[in-house]
């Protein structure tokens, strides 16, 4: 596996990050690019919210955030984990550094919940997430429309503050 480096972002990131966030919507068929204007990092920056980056040398390759208005009935504590790895750094452990460190910075924050959405399909993200402790809560069934049709989505959320394993009250049932 490769050597990425993640740290929180700042100001100085925001043009690397809107170059990935500009990529990430302009990728058809994902989640990401039916969401596009809602991706704004000078905005989860003026907001406070958990953004990190992660970095491959001097190179950014990859984002994880936590933007606070993503969760539906969501309170303060909660918000929704996103990440995007950009292709050339794919499948080497970019996406796992950028979320475990995610996770250090909003447990740092005081968040308490976060959710993700992935696409029914999308086996790597699932799997991902998985290996993070985060749970399948349910199918959100034809939630989406992709230029292949409407599409599942899977609804997954983790408890900041514990993992699964140490964590009875999150443990699959």
């Amino acid at each position: 596996m490769a050597t990425f480096s993640t740290r929180k972002a700042t100001d100085r990131d925001v043009e690397a990050l809107r170059r990935l966030c500009a990529e990430v919507t302009n990728q058809r068929g994902t989640l990401a690019s039916i969401r596009g204007p809602q991706f704004d990092p000078a905005r989860w920056l003026a907001a406070h919210a958990p953004l990190v980056i992660v970095a491959e040398g001097a190179t950014v390759a990859g984002f994880a955030a936590a933007p606070l208005d993503g969760v539906p009935l969501g309170g303060s504590k909660c918000a929704e984990a996103i990440v995007y790895v950009a292709p050339a750094h794919r499948r080497r452990g970019a996406a796992r550094a950028a979320l475990r460190e995610l996770l250090s910075v909003a447990r740092a924050t005081g968040l308490w919940k976060m959710v993700a959405y992935a696409l029914n399909d999308d086996v790597p993200a699932r799997k991902l997430l998985d290996q993070l402790d985060f749970r399948e809560v349910g199918v959100l069934v034809k939630h989406v429309q992709l230029q292949t049709g409407w599409t599942d989505v899977v609804l997954l959320e983790r408890l900041v503050l514990a993992a699964r394993k140490s964590m009875p009250s999150i443990s699959d049932r």
